[in-house]
């Protein structure tokens, strides 16, 4: 079951992207509870965990099916984002400038309404996510792909990692609760790793399925 909607920071996302010296390349793979997500540049590298006995790539990249929700995770650079400056202050102004960005973007290239914007800052791990969401009106012209639902939200839960925004985005659609979307989206954040060093994604590979 899909969105009728397009997840949008699929839309936005590229738009954002600026040329930054770490290059980071995107994996996903099988493991024994579901799979994980791995970004590898030269220096950094981050991971994810996705439990679940139900996981699909879909025909995007970094989208899948997690126990049949669609999940956008995708890390988002740009040079603007400061690798020295990491207050509190500093992240919640990149974080805030990042999702206005994208609010911009739906509403005035993709001309999509939105409705009651929420934002508030979680704590995981120490570490701090902003959790943004609103709700996606029903006069906006989708078009449903035969048997699916309406997108009546769309959920974000954005981070900063290496001078990039993690963002783990998914909508809520007709029949779904908000809460359980939401949970999704923390549950997730709450495995991530960074390391201050590459993944030899091979080796990964042959680790995981030993």
């Amino acid at each position: 079951m899909r969105a009728s909607i397009l997840l949008l920071l699929i839309l936005c996302a590229g738009k954002l992207a600026a040329q930054t010296a770490e290059q980071f390349k995107p994996a996903l793979m099988e493991t024994k509870y579901g799979a994980k997500i791995v970004y590898t540049s030269a220096g950094h590298s981050l991971t994810l965990d996705v439990v679940s006995a139900h996981i699909k790539p879909l025909d995007k990249s970094g989208v899948i099916e997690v126990d049949k929700k669609v999940l956008q995770y995708i890390l988002i650079e740009n040079s603007a984002l400061s690798l020295t400056d990491t207050t509190v202050a500093r992240q919640k102004a990149e974080l805030l400038g990042y999702a206005q960005y994208e609010l911009d973007y739906i509403k005035n290239e993709v001309k999509l309404e939105i409705a009651d914007l929420q934002q508030s800052w979680v704590n995981i791990n120490n570490k701090i996510y902003l959790l943004w969401y609103y709700r996606v009106p029903q006069n906006n012209k989708q078009v449903p792909e035969p048997g699916s639902k309406r997108a009546v939200q769309q959920v974000n839960l954005s981070t900063l990692c290496f001078a990039h925004v993690l963002n783990l985005n998914s909508p809520v659609l007709e029949g779904e609760d908000f809460n359980d979307t939401k949970e999704l989206l923390t549950k997730i954040a709450k495995t991530l790793k960074q390391n201050n060093s590459k993944i030899d994604l091979g080796a990964l590979y042959n680790e995981l399925h030993q």
